[in-house]
């Protein structure tokens, strides 16, 4: 049996509405993905794992399964509630959705609950294999540890000069756990609020975001071992305590006479902070649907922008302790996939990805590697 997450309480309240609720305005649809990976990483590599992949087979880091479950109320309030079993999180099923939609009128929906933070141009169907070409979505964008904000948002979807146009605003709070360090820390966004435009026009789609939250992230350990022996002011700018994170992003998209192109660019931005560096990443991909395949080829790179000002001055070892702590990756990755929709509300999948990993600090500390994954992803 599997177990339920504590955080599924609020969508066990949401699925009694749906139960009180007629047959007729009770819907219920899910999605799958069942898959798995491999990665080999070269000789010379640092690493020889992955995004959760390593040189043995494994299913978990693309393997799961959701129930969405949608109530009416009555004709202006609706309860959705999602339960998500994902091989990422040992296979606990979980509540990633949980909310109350009001339809203020036929342009307006005010909705209140555990929400998608919209960060992405796939945000709202990240965990659907079946709505994106990729086996998952490029990893050097979509690199977040955190997905949901529970709080409150406006949608709004209009018409403008024959654009179709919806916008999001939204605030709330995010109370999780994370993992640095190899060691599960506390993680606590407060003042959590965003807004992002949607615009899109036959074959042309275009989105812009920006998000803040003011954030907290508890020291592991090992962490905080290394920072009592540093000065108190280089193991304040270190600390992830009390600081304030901005994140912006714009996509394009184009699907026309078969031929498919997406890319997304973001921005992470954090003031005061070292050990969270000013983070950069991109993507672009090209596909072409043949029948019923669909090829496509993907660039992404990753990049943060360490500043290690503060620690001018320090003795050496000082500097290389916080050398060690602050983010400095330079990653790259190609991906060549193919997707093949052999049945209705069906596809495989396949991507083959050469990574490449490397410290912009310290030219030494690479990682470079093949991975080959695949999923079977479906919706129903």
């Amino acid at each position: 049996m599997v177990p339920i997450n504590r955080k599924s309480i609020a969508l066990t309240s949401a699925l009694l509405v749906c139960a009180n609720t007629q047959a007729g305005d009770l819907r219920l649809n899910g999605f799958a993905s069942f898959g798995g990976g491999q990665f080999e990483a070269d000789d010379s590599a640092a690493s020889e794992s992955y995004q959760g992949f390593d040189d043995n087979f494994t299913m978990k880091p693309v393997t799961k399964i959701a129930l969405q479950a949608t109530a009416e109320v009555n004709k202006d309030v609706t309860v959705t509630g999602q339960l998500l079993a994902s091989g990422n999180d040992d296979y606990n099923m979980e509540a990633e959705w949980a909310y109350l939609t009001y339809e203020a009128n036929r342009n307006l929906d005010l909705r209140v609950g555990r929400l998608r933070s919209p960060f992405f141009r796939y945000s709202d169907s990240l965990d659907v294999g079946y709505a994106y070409p990729w086996v998952a979505p490029p990893r050097q964008v979509y690199r977040f540890i955190f997905d949901t904000v529970e709080g409150v948002d406006a949608v709004y979807n209009t018409r403008v000069a024959g654009w179709n146009a919806t916008v999001q605003a939204y605030y709330g709070r995010l109370q999780d756990e994370t993992v640095l360090l190899g060691e599960e820390v506390d993680l606590d966004l407060t003042k959590f609020t965003g807004v992002n435009l949607t615009l899109d026009r036959d074959w042309l789609t275009f989105r812009a975001s920006y998000n803040r939250a003011d954030f907290d992230v508890a020291s592991p350990a090992a962490l905080t071992t290394v920072l009592s022996g540093l000065p108190n002011d280089v193991a304040e700018v270190l600390r992830a305590e009390d600081e304030v994170g901005e994140f912006w992003g714009v996509a394009a998209e184009i699907d026309y006479a078969n031929w498919l192109f997406i890319s997304e660019y973001t921005e992470l931005l954090v003031d005061e902070q070292s050990t969270t560096s000013e983070d950069e990443g991109w993507y672009a991909t090209i596909g072409r649907r043949i029948s019923d395949f669909t090829l496509h080829v993907t660039y992404e790179e990753q990049t943060d922008d360490p500043d290690l000002s503060f620690v001018d001055g320090q003795p050496a070892v000082v500097q290389g302790a916080a050398q060690q702590l602050v983010a400095s990756n330079d990653n790259s990755a190609v991906t060549v996939g193919v997707r093949y929709d052999f049945a209705p509300g069906t596809a495989f999948k396949l991507d083959v990805t050469q990574t490449e990993e490397e410290d912009v600090l310290d030219d030494s500390v690479s990682n470079e590697g093949r991975l080959v994954a695949f999923t079977i992803d479906t919706v129903f």
